[in-house]
């Protein structure tokens, strides 16, 4: 068979291997996905979710971050080998930590915040959920920023249609991110500032989400539908997904909000750092960081969100 043979071989036998106009095409139609796809996810989703609420109860009982990882596995019902990724249990500035990858053995003394980045396979369909709560001794701001997060997750989930460019929702999370910040006196500067100086960049490096099906970070996110690239603008190197939202496509809404020493740093001798509030800032770094995270199918007059309900 032609697909036992190398590169080296094939071309001697003057064939192909994965010709790139059928890896387009594969990849096209893993874009939209069917409604048993969409019920595969469906149920990813609800099984990786039980996770999370078990999650959070470890958590408000104390429990270190490999004892939440293991509270996580036993109510999804999962081993830690059939994940769809390394789960992220971040506990207090381990939330700031975009891919934390560790568990600590021992409880921390201080209960700051956990977040928690976890997923869930069902006939090889991926849930990719995050949450982040307060803990017990969370500062008051901290709570606040993490109600702000979420409600402009909502927002942004409830804007979700057929035709809407992602870039476009990408620009809006960091307008609003930049409200966020400036509401709570993080910055001194208008959300137009904070996003034009970088400083929104700095507390959110990420992407707004990706695709979302076989893989977890599924296939044709930054291209068109003939195959022709569509890359990430070169101020958002990090977006996943460029293209116009279609009905079918699987998706993640996940904006963030996180003190990260190492990105903030190049900052406080910028002329972006005189309208940081450095001690505001240095007070929420025991927290780490935000992310709230759905997983939404675009239908053809909206979405439906197939993440349950916190």
């Amino acid at each position: 068979m032609l697909g036992d043979v190398d590169g080296e071989t094939a071309a001697k036998l003057g064939a192909e291997l994965n010709p790139e106009a059928l890896t387009v095409a594969l990849d096209e139609l893993r874009v939209r996905k069917t409604p048993y796809e969409v019920a595969c996810l469906r149920k990813a989703n609800a099984r990786a979710f039980a996770g999370h609420l078990a999650a959070r109860e470890a958590f408000d009982a104390g429990a270190a971050e490999l004892d939440i990882q293991l509270a996580y596995l036993a109510a999804s019902r999962q081993r830690e080998s059939a994940v769809p990724y390394q789960n992220i249990i971040g506990v207090n500035r381990h939330a700031g930590v975009l891919h934390y990858q560790h568990y600590d053995l021992h409880p921390v003394q201080w209960h700051y915040s956990l977040l928690v980045d976890a997923g869930h396979r069902y006939r090889g369909y991926c849930a990719d959920i995050t949450r982040t709560w307060a803990g017990r001794e969370a500062s008051e701001l901290f709570e606040q920023l993490i109600e702000g997060v979420t409600r402009l997750q909502r927002r942004l989930i409830d804007s979700l249609a057929p035709g809407h460019s992602y870039l476009a929702l990408h620009e809006r999370m960091h307008r609003e991110l930049g409200e966020l910040l400036a509401g709570h006196g993080i910055v001194r500067c208008s959300a137009d500032a904070a996003v034009a100086q970088g400083i929104t960049r700095a507390f959110c490096p990420h992407g707004l989400g990706h695709l979302l099906g076989l893989q977890v970070h599924d296939v044709a996110g930054r291209r068109l539908a003939d195959g022709s690239s569509l890359p990430a603008p070169a101020d958002h190197p990090a977006l996943r997904l460029t293209r116009e939202l279609e009905a079918g496509m699987v998706l993640t809404i996940e904006p963030g909000c996180y003190v990260i020493p190492m990105l903030l740093a190049p900052l406080r001798d910028a002329e972006a750092g005189r309208d940081i509030v450095w001690e505001t800032v240095e007070s929420l770094a025991p927290h780490g960081g935000i992310r709230i995270e759905d997983n939404v199918v675009i239908t053809p007059d909206g979405h439906d969100n197939l993440t349950p309900k916190s």
